[in-house]
Parts: C-alpha cells; structure tokens; sequence
C-alpha cells in the first residue's frame, strides 16, 4: 500500500483516478476546494481515502497542509497533480490577467505542492514518484494557437517535470508528465456538445495509464512524456 497525495480529486478526472488508486488499496490524500462536497470524490466512502480543504493558490497554506499531512499519514509515496482549468483565447485575446490567471491554475497550484513534497521525498531512502496532467497544446502550436494562456502555463509543467527529474536522479524521484488530448467528462460534453466524444480520451485510461506508471512496469521508464490522445 502506497500513501498518494491527489489535487483536483473532486473532478471529472479526479474522480476517476481516486477510485481507481483506493480500488487497489492505496491510501489517498485528497485535496478539495472549500465550496466541494466531500461525497463528490468517489462513488463511495472508503477508509483509506482522507480529504482536505486548501487553497492550492496559496502557497503557504499549502505548505502546513502538507506538513500536516505528513504528521498524521506518515512518508507520501506519490503525487498525482490534476487541479487545473482551461480558458480559450488566440494571442490577440489573451491580456495579463488571463495569463497571470492560468498561470495560477495549472502551474503554481502544482508547484506549490511539488516543492514541499520533493524536499520530503529527498529525504526517504525510497524517494517518491510524480504525475503531472499536461496537455497536448504545448507539444502542437496548431491546438495550442487558440488557448494561449492555458497552452502556455500548462507548458510549464513539461518544463517543471524535467527539473524534478534532474534535481531528483539522486533521491530516486521520477516525474511523469501525461498529455492527453480531449477528456470525455461531463464539463467538456457541455462545453462541446456537438463533438464526437468517442474519440476522446476516457478518464479510465487515464487512470489506469497513471496506475501503470506508479506502480506497473511503467516505474522502469525514466523521464517519460505519454501522449494519449485517442482519436481526438
């Protein structure tokens, strides 16, 4: 059994992942906004699964959150990190605030967790695993082009994943960035009601592509970027 820390567990993704990790017998450190229903995790309530109100835009609450953390559940094995948000604008509509908004959250509610994290894991004999939720509009400027904040703070975390991994090669610390393309959840089905959702990608493989990461024959990779884009 493994203790994983999750952001953005409440979502449609988050949802999902968290299920699939409890179903395995993990111990889930969940993360929630203050205005989210705690039932709204999982389908079900689950000994192994603790949740916690914080403020991801805040670094120092983020911070005695996890110290707390620690002090109640002991080492974190893993950190799965899916808050985020998305917002749309080509270069001619994108001003700061947008950009300094997306920045906040898809970059710094990630960071602000990864940096405390990593300094406990460098001090475990058996380190520590991470998952970042990238995108594919940072690997293609053709999608990104129309999302340029959301393209530009999600490449970021490509950028973050390799400074995890050099920064960790000595304390057995991986990062693993996942790009998929079009999620299949209920706020992109509203948002895109026209689409063919069959060629996007299910939030269970996703799950199961992070759980193959972390605890499959996945953990043999070094640096990886998957690209799971479906028919999207």
């Amino acid at each position: 059994m493994a203790t994983i820390f999750i952001t953005g567990a409440s979502g449609g993704l988050g949802r999902v992942v968290t299920q699939t990790l409890l179903n395995e017998g993990h111990l889930i450190i969940a993360t929630r906004q203050y205005s989210d229903n705690p039932q709204n995790l999982i389908h079900g309530i689950s000994d192994l699964l603790f949740t916690y109100e914080t403020d991801l835009a805040d670094e120092a609450q983020v911070q005695k959150l996890i110290q707390r953390v620690i002090n109640k559940h002991g080492p974190i094995d893993a950190a799965i990190l899916l808050a985020g948000g998305y917002a749309g604008g080509a270069l001619t509509e994108t001003d700061g605030a947008l950009l300094d908004s997306m920045m906040t959250v898809n970059f710094k509610t990630a960071y602000h967790v990864i940096q405390p994290l990593f300094a406990h894991m460098s001090s475990q004999s058996n380190g520590g695993r991470f998952v970042l939720i990238g995108a594919r509009q940072p690997l293609n400027a053709q999608f990104g082009r129309q999302a340029v904040a959301y393209t530009l703070s999600k490449s970021l975390l490509f950028e973050l994943s390799d400074l995890i991994n050099a920064s960790g090669k000595e304390h057995a610390i991986v990062s693993t960035v996942i790009a998929p393309s079009v999620i299949d959840t209920a706020a992109n089905r509203g948002a895109m009601p026209d689409a063919d959702f069959t060629a996007w990608v299910d939030p269970q493989t996703l799950a199961d592509t992070i759980a193959f990461m972390l605890f499959g024959a996945g953990r043999a990779l070094r640096e990886p970027i998957l690209k799971v884009y479906n028919r999207a």
